[in-house]
């Protein structure tokens, strides 16, 4: 694990949030006709290691002379913190507890209680720092414990979440070893009377931690030859629980696989050679992603390998605001191939390669090494990928339509077109498809976009 680590290259937007690219690098490298700047000679008197003698003597009164005993690997740890906060929002150093947990991710197996949350920040009915449940491991402990996605947590362990600082502190207080207790207060929103909230239920949830070994792959049959599959993270397994999703889902169902939606909405990310393992999977031949590194010199160019199983199976990719780094690598790809079509909000624009490197103590430095580029050039950083078919989360009918009005065809007596020589047209919500994407309304519209490539009939028939 400890070789691969340092081999594998991290694309993801993790669990803190930026975004940007220094000024050098947008002149350098997103604009080629710009000049380039040109780094100035340090001054013959110049020594880094005289700094490092700044900072030693900094260290050593610190040790001597502050009012109260000082742990010297805080403070060595803060300063390294603190040099890398002068780079790019996604650089970072990791002492050994938060590097941990990074390699846990990336191995996608810990020891937790089995969901998945995001930061929110409220307002009403007072300001306050909230996690909210966006996926529940099944059979995990937080699923025995009657967590629902769109539950939120208020606090851990007596701790108000605005006390954690960030997301990745609050997650590592809910992980720890298996065996071991966490406590957290579960609160659900209650349905709105007369259009304002109603009060919500709050209890204390007490769990046992347990060995997660998270999945990256879900999926279901959509019926009509469809299938839906997600995808939550790009971690070791990624690529090989994709394919093997993709052939069950064509075992399931009687004509084969007709068509497929890739679900990459809140992916934000992970492994970059698990990104280009499955673009791979879908397209035949060409560039799959370009890395650039400074001054924008192509460092690498993965390449598509000839003769995948499913290089010709229909495809609709759905994103949204959430969708970061890798997720972007996928989309930008497949709709550069002409290979999917993409369906949902535009993407978070995290276009920056990270690599971590190992300290020696098990901190880790994680660092900015490159840009990625799509097969066509595009550069994802800060303006990320627009779908073809822009759906957002919130996607409402047309606000002047009139519900009250009734079609034609629920008229008594109405003169129906199969009397005429024409086939029966069915509603396009009517297919059976449509229906299991529930009240997805990003999913249906993906799901409606799919169905006219495929070709599936409107109701009964045969694919043409």
């Amino acid at each position: 694990m400890t070789a691969k680590l340092r081999a594998v290259a991290l694309v993801g937007i993790g669990m803190l949030f930026g975004a940007g690219l220094s000024g050098y690098v947008q002149s350098a490298i997103a604009q080629p006709g710009a000049v380039k700047q040109v780094a100035q000679p340090a001054p013959a008197d110049y020594s880094r290691y005289r700094k490092l003698d700044m900072f030693a003597r900094a260290l050593t009164i610190l040790e001597n002379h502050y009012v109260r005993p000082v742990d010297s690997e805080k403070l060595i740890y803060g300063a390294i913190a603190g040099l890398v906060a002068e780079l790019d929002p996604h650089s970072e150093f990791l002492p050994p507890r938060e590097a941990r947990m990074l390699r846990e991710d990336i191995e996608g197996s810990f020891g937790g209680v089995g969901m998945v949350v995001v930061l929110r920040q409220e307002t009403e009915p007072q300001a306050r720092y909230v996690l909210e449940v966006r996926e529940v491991v099944a059979k995990g402990p937080a699923e025995r414990a009657g967590v629902v996605v769109g539950d939120l947590i208020p606090s851990i362990e007596g701790k108000p979440i605005s006390h954690f600082f960030d997301l990745r502190r609050a997650i590592m207080a809910m992980r720890g070893a298996p065996g071991t207790k966490v406590s957290f207060t579960l609160e659900r929103p209650a349905p709105k009377v007369d259009g304002k909230p109603g009060k919500p239920s709050v209890r204390n949830v007490v769990v046992t931690r347990e060995y997660i070994d998270s999945p990256a792959v879900t999926s279901r049959a959509l019926g009509e030859g469809l299938g839906y599959v997600r995808l939550r993270d790009f971690s070791e397994t990624s690529g090989r629980e994709l394919s093997d999703a993709l052939a069950g889902l064509r075992d399931q169902s009687r004509d084969g696989l007709a068509g497929v939606v890739l679900d990459l909405r809140d992916n934000g990310g992970g492994l970059l050679d698990q990104a280009i393992a499955i673009v791979d999977l879908f397209v035949n031949e060409g560039p799959i992603v370009r890395t650039r590194g400074r001054r924008g010199e192509l460092l690498d160019e993965a390449r598509a390998v000839p003769g995948q199983a499913w290089s010709k199976l229909p495809l609709v990719v759905l994103v949204n605001k959430s969708s970061a780094s890798a997720s972007e690598i996928v989309a930008g790809a497949l709709q550069d191939h002409r290979r999917a079509l993409v369906v949902g909000e535009r993407t978070y624009g995290k276009g920056s390669v990270q690599a971590p490197f190992e300290l020696g103590d098990g901190s880790l430095l994680k660092l900015t090494i490159a840009l990625y580029y799509t097969p066509n050039d595009r550069l994802i950083q800060a303006s990320g990928i627009q779908p073809d078919v822009v759906v957002g989360a919130d996607f409402r009918p047309y606000k002047d339509s009139q519900p009250e009005l009734e079609p034609e065809r629920a008229q008594p007596r109405h003169l129906k077109p199969e009397d005429f020589g024409y086939p029966a047209v069915a509603m396009q919500d009517d297919s059976e498809a449509v229906r299991a994407a529930g009240e997805d309304a990003q999913l249906r519209v993906a799901v409606q976009h799919l169905r006219g490539l495929v070709r599936v009939p409107a109701r009964g028939g045969r694919r043409r």
